[in-house]
C-alpha cells in the first residue's frame, strides 16, 4: 500500500517530529498522537502496539503524580514547607539562593517539578519584596534546583517514568524507586554550590521596589474619560456595553461625581451615570475610537499609578499561566476569562514583552504573566482553580488532617517501593490517588482537572515512536555496519566505554535543549541500549547518562516547562539561560561523566 519501506516510514516520521518540535510549528501532544495514527495506519504498528503507550505504566505513574501534587498544593504542605524552609534567613542573598535550591530539589523528588515552581514562586515573590532582593537573583537557582531534584527518585519526573517503560517494553529490568538516588543529591548539591557561588554573579539583577503599575506601564494605557450628559453609556451596565468590548477598551473603574465613593472593578450591577469619571484600558487609538463614536471627553489629568486603581477591597495583583493551564493557546475572549473569574486583566506580559492594548485577542502561552484587577474574593478563587498561580502571596490553605493523609499515603508508597521491586509502582500509587479520594483529601472531580493530559498524549504517542525505531531501526540488519565500527574502534582503542558514555551524554543534553526532555529520553533510550550491547557492555551507566542529560535542561526557557514558568516573573530573557545555565551544565556534566562508570560499572562484577 506505502511506497516506503517501514524503516523508511519511522525515520521521515522521527526526522518530522524533530523538524516540528524544534521549529514550534505545532503543540507537542498533537504531534505525538499523530505520530501514534501514523504508525497504525501505515502498518509499521498494529493498533494495539501503537496505542499501547497510553495505557503504560509510565503513563499510569504520570497521571498519579499530578495528582498527588494537587494534594500537596491544596493542603498546603509543599507551601508550608516553604515558608517554613525560608523563614527568618538571616545570611543574606547567598544563603537565600542555596536554601531555595536545596528545597526546590528536594520537593521535586517528590513532586512533579511544575507543581514545586507553581508553588515556590510566590513565597520566592514575598520573601524578595521583605529581603529587597531581587526576584531575578533566587527564581533561576529555584527552577535549576527542581530540574536536578528529578534526579533523585524515579518518580520524580516523567523523563525518569519513560525511560523505565522502555526499559520494560524490551525486557530490561527498569530502575528502582532510589537506585539513582545517589548520583541525583551528588548533582543537586554541585549545582547548588555553583550557583551560591560562581553562577550567583551571572544570574541577572531586576529592579527591586518597583510597583506592579510601573512594571507594567500601566499608565501609558490607562485613560479617564468623563461621561457627558447626552452620552448613550448613561444607565447601562459595564458589562452591557457592547461598544467597549469593540474597541478592546475595558472599564478597570467608575469615579462618582459629588464625592460618591469610586467604584473599582466594576460589576455587571453597577450602571454608568452622568458625569461619571470612567477609568478606562486601551491603547490611545482604540480609546479616540471610542471616543469618536460616543459623546466622551479625556479628563487631562491621570491617576492610574495605582492608587487610583486599588482599594480596601480590590486588588492589583500579578498571575502566572502555568503549565496544564485551560488558558494556554486561548485568548480571554475565547476562555471568557472576565465572566468567568470577574477579573480585569490590566496587562499581559509575554517573552517579547508588555502587552496593554487588545488584550482580549492576545493568544496566551504558558509563562505569561497576567496583571489582574479585581475583589479580593475572586481573585482567591482565581487562585485556588490553578488556571492561573497568584504571585503574590494571598491565603495560602492551613495545613490540616487531609495534609497529614496526603503525606502519609505517600511515604506509604515510598517505603513500600523501596522495600519490594516486585510491587507494581504504578498501582502502588493509582490504589494511594484512590485513598486520597476516598478520604476525601482529593475530590474526584479536582483529581481528573490537576491532571495535565497534554503531558499524557506527549508520552503516550512518543513511547509508539520509540517502541518502532527500536523495531524497525535498530535491528541487527540495519545496526551490522554501526556495530562493526564502533566494536573495531573499541578493539584498537580510538573508542573507550567512557568516550561513548560521553557522545550519548553530550548528545542528550544537546538534544533536550530545543526538544522537550520527555521526547529526548524516549529517543535516546534505544540507542543506549544499542550501544551497551554492540560494545558488549552494561547498559545501566548509558541508561543513566540519558536520564542525566534529559534532566540538565538549563540553556533556554523552551527547554523545560519550570524554566518557562520563571521567564515572566523573573523578566529574565533568552540570554540569561545561557549565561548561567551554560557553565552550570558543562561542571554538571563534567561529574556525571566521572561518577557514573564509578556507580555502575561498563563490566559486571
Amino acid at each position: 500500500m506505502f511506497l516506503l519501506d517501514p524503516t523508511s516510514i519511522v525515520l521521515a516520521l522521527l526526522v518530522l517530529t524533530l523538524v516540528v518540535f524544534v521549529c514550534d510549528l505545532a503543540r507537542y501532544d498533537l504531534v505525538a498522537l499523530g505520530v501514534a495514527c501514523a504508525l497504525a495506519l501505515t502498518g509499521v504498528l498494529d493498533a494495539e502496539q501503537a496505542f499501547a503507550g497510553f495505557a503504560s505504566e509510565a503513563v499510569i505513574l504520570i497521571a498519579c503524580m499530578f495528582v498527588f501534587s494537587h494534594a500537596f498544593s491544596r493542603c498546603g504542605i509543599a507551601n508550608l514547607l516553604s515558608r517554613a524552609f525560608l523563614r527568618g534567613t538571616h545570611s543574606g542573598e547567598r544563603g537565600l539562593v542555596a536554601r531555595i535550591t536545596v528545597l526546590s530539589g528536594l520537593l521535586s523528588a517528590i513532586l512533579s517539578n511544575t507543581a514545586v515552581v507553581a508553588t515556590m514562586i510566590p513565597v520566592c515573590n514575598g520573601v524578595s519584596r521583605r529581603k529587597r532582593i531581587s526576584l531575578s537573583r533566587i527564581l533561576m537557582p529555584m527552577a535549576f534546583g527542581s530540574l536536578l531534584g528529578g534526579l533523585v527518585t524515579v518518580i520524580a519526573t516523567s523523563t525518569n517514568l519513560v525511560v523505565n517503560q522502555s526499559l520494560r517494553d524490551t525486557g530490561v529490568e527498569p530502575f528502582g524507586m532510589f537506585d539513582f538516588s545517589l548520583l541525583g543529591l551528588i548533582l543537586l548539591g554541585v549545582g547548588s554550590l555553583y550557583l551560591v557561588g560562581p553562577g550567583r554573579k551571572l544570574l541577572p539583577r531586576s529592579p527591586v521596589g518597583q510597583s506592579l503599575s510601573e512594571r507594567y506601564q500601566v499608565p501609558r494605557f490607562v485613560t479617564e474619560i468623563l461621561v457627558e450628559p447626552s452620552s448613550s453609556l448613561i444607565n447601562r451596565s459595564v458589562a452591557d456595553v457592547e461598544v467597549l468590548r469593540k474597541h478592546g477598551v475595558t472599564v478597570l473603574g467608575l469615579v462618582r461625581a459629588h464625592g460618591e465613593s469610586p467604584i473599582l472593578a466594576p460589576g455587571p450591577y453597577n450602571r454608568i451615570r452622568a458625569d461619571d469619571t470612567l477609568i478606562l484600558q486601551g491603547s490611545p487609538e482604540d480609546i479616540l475610537a471610542l471616543s469618536e463614536e460616543l459623546p466622551l471627553r479625556q479628563k487631562p489629568e491621570v491617576e492610574a499609578q495605582g492608587t487610583r486603581l486599588v482599594s480596601d477591597d480590590v486588588l492589583l495583583v500579578e498571575a502566572l499561566i502555568p503549565a496544564g493551564s485551560s488558558l494556554v493557546g486561548s485568548s480571554l475572549k475565547t476562555a471568557e476569562f472576565r465572566t468567568r473569574s470577574g477579573l480585569n486583566v490590566v496587562a499581559i506580559s509575554k517573552t517579547s514583552g508588555v502587552q496593554l492594548a487588545r488584550l482580549n485577542e492576545v493568544e496566551l502561552e504558558m509563562g505569561d504573566t497576567l496583571l489582574l484587577q479585581g475583589h479580593l474574593p475572586d481573585i482567591e478563587r482565581a487562585g485556588e482553580e490553578r488556571d492561573v498561580i497568584m504571585l503574590s502571596e494571598v491565603a495560602a490553605p492551613r495545613f490540616g488532617s487531609k495534609g497529614w493523609i496526603t503525606v502519609g499515603i505517600l511515604a506509604a508508597i515510598l517505603l513500600l517501593a523501596a522495600l519490594s521491586h516486585t510491587i507494581s509502582l504504578s498501582a502502588l500509587a493509582l490504589l494511594g490517588v484512590l485513598t486520597l479520594i476516598g478520604t476525601k483529601a482529593v475530590r474526584a472531580d479536582d483529581a481528573y482537572r490537576s491532571v495535565d493530559w497534554s503531558v499524557l498524549a506527549l508520552v503516550g504517542g512518543m513511547l509508539a515512536l520509540g517502541r518502532a525505531f527500536q523495531q524497525e531501526v535498530l535491528t541487527p540488519e540495519q545496526t551490522d555496519g554501526l556495530a562493526g565500527t564502533i566494536a573495531s574502534l573499541l578493539k584498537d582503542g580510538s573508542l573507550t566505554p567512557h568516550v561513548l558514555l560521553i557522545l550519548l551524554l553530550a548528545g542528550t543534553v544537546l538534544l533536550t535543549q530545543v526538544l522537550n526532555n520527555t521526547s529526548t529520553a524516549i529517543i535516546m533510550t534505544p540507542l543506549a541500549l544499542q550501544f551497551a550491547e554492540i560494545a558488549g557492555l552494561e547498559a545501566r551507566p548509558f541508561l543513566m547518562a540519558v536520564i542525566t542529560g534529559a534532566s540538565l535542561a538549563f540553556l533556554s526557557p523552551v527547554a523545560h516547562q519550570a524554566n518557562a514558568m520563571i521567564m515572566g516573573p523573573g523578566n529574565y530573557k533568552y540570554r540569561d539561560f545561557l549565561r548561567v545555565g551554560t557553565p552550570l551544565t558543562i561542571v554538571l556534566s563534567v561529574v556525571a561523566a566521572l561518577m557514573i562508570p564509578i556507580m555502575w560499572p561498563f563490566v559486571a562484577a
